[in-house]
């Protein structure tokens, strides 16, 4: 348990979650069109859907918010490692360069690395003694005030 762990997972959670709204929104549909991997824009409107309710959860201190954005950090990160092993076979550059693809790639895994980093360090009330709860809940100058219900 550290402090600000909830707090960093909730800001890296924010631009991952943009990002992935827009891309399933705005680029996904347009690259797949009709094709026979169609499948690919309800996948992304999930995944997408994912940053924002393991936002909503982490925000509200729920221990399944927790989970969820270790989840999301660990797909986020295992589709930079896809984009990296794409590009490197010889797959067409995501950006307009071809110098765009793999910065994009390293970005992705760093941002998500960190993430899950962030997420998987919030506590899981459940687990907690009353006491280590009870400062979760009121913080440090509080827990020996608070009385046990």
């Amino acid at each position: 348990m550290y402090r600000g762990s909830r707090l960093a997972a909730s800001f890296l959670l924010v631009p991952t979650g943009l990002a992935a709204s827009a891309i399933a929104l705005f680029v996904v549909p347009h690259t797949v069109g009709d094709g026979p991997t169609r499948w690919a824009m309800p996948v992304a409107i999930a995944f997408a859907i994912g940053h924002w309710a393991a936002l909503a959860g982490i925000v509200r201190g729920r221990d399944w918010g927790r989970n969820l954005a270790v989840l999301v950090g660990e797909l986020g990160g295992g589709l930079a490692i896809l984009a990296g092993v794409a590009l490197l076979v010889g797959a067409g550059s995501f950006g307009t360069k071809i110098a765009d693809g793999p910065g994009l790639a390293a970005w992705m895994l760093g941002v998500y690395t960190l993430l899950a980093i962030a997420a998987g360090r919030v506590p899981v009330l459940a687990h907690l003694s009353p006491l280590e709860r009870r400062r979760e809940i009121y913080g440090p100058s509080f827990a020996g005030i608070a009385t046990a219900m």
